[in-house]
């Protein structure tokens, strides 16, 4: 591939994965307003169909954005190793940080959750 290919390919799984992330962050946000305002009020299968929801669209948007992310990190080696001078940085750490944080995220969620239906006195 050339230099213009790769560097196009990082831009666009970067892109990919910064898409996946947004749509995360939307999914956490709408589920925690929803905890906050009605969680008390729902009964258990309610809780149950919505965490469940929450649980497989989370790890879907997980997944896409660490598939994205390793994928960008792939491609910007190869850039790299083809022009050393190219302004993409490779940071592979990042992807296991943002991993950690969107499942620690996940887990806050459903703790916030339980915290919501069971207050204690």
């Amino acid at each position: 591939m050339t230099e213009y290919e790769l560097a196009d390919i990082v831009a666009t799984y970067s892109s990919n994965a910064g898409s996946f992330f947004a749509v995360y962050l939307t999914l956490i946000s709408g589920y925690l307003i929803t905890a906050f305002i009605a969680g008390s009020r729902l009964n258990t299968p309610q809780v149950a169909i919505l965490n469940v929801g929450v649980i497989i669209a989370a790890f879907v948007m997980i997944w896409g954005t660490y598939g994205a992310g390793s994928t960008q990190v792939h491609y910007t080696y190869k850039l790299l190793s083809l022009t050393a001078d190219a302004p993409q940085a490779n940071r592979a750490w990042v992807m296991n940080a943002v991993l950690t944080v969107m499942i620690g995220g996940l887990l806050a969620s459903l703790y916030f959750m339980w915290d919501v239906r069971h207050p204690k006195e």
